[in-house]
């Protein structure tokens, strides 16, 4: 029998464009929640690429409190982390370097410049908890007000 550890919270899946030399997924639990990525075969996802850098960028599960819960919900969340030179891309912009970014459901990951097509990128973010499913269905009013006026 699993243990509580073992259970698959987040799931990163190879997209469709990317390199099929890529794991097709790489799953984080209790017991697997940390990854990086880059160009070093020490690297949890490798890419051999000029513009990929040693350790391009690192992922954490992290437990997060459910904001504007009043029983204190805990939540396992993703977050991202880029140290490269040419930058980490969530949905197709770039992320601020050396600031952790916390990942929805169905974001897509990319190592290498998208220029601005938030379909490309090599992985996609898959929360196994129905919570973060509804939340990437129904954003709150800001963020769909902020996706809408892009």
């Amino acid at each position: 029998m699993a243990s509580a550890d073992d259970t698959p919270m987040v799931a990163l899946r190879r997209t469709a464009g990317a390199p099929q030399t890529l794991k097709p997924e790489l799953i984080f639990s209790g017991a697997n929640f940390q990854a990086s990525a880059g160009r070093l075969d020490s690297n949890d996802i490798t890419l051999p690429d000029r513009k990929i850098s040693k350790t391009h960028c690192k992922m954490i599960l992290r437990t997060c409190k459910q904001k504007g819960a009043d029983d204190g919900e805990v939540l396992r969340r993703l977050f991202i982390r880029d140290f490269s030179s040419f930058g980490t891309f969530v949905n197709g912009t770039a992320i601020i370097k050396d600031q952790w970014v916390m990942l929805q459901h169905n974001d897509v990951i990319g190592l290498r410049n998208p220029h601005g097509n938030p379909g490309m990128g090599e992985y996609q973010v898959h929360y196994f908890d129905a919570k973060a499913q509804v939340d990437a269905t129904n954003p709150p009013p800001a963020a769909a007000a902020a996706a809408a006026a892009a």
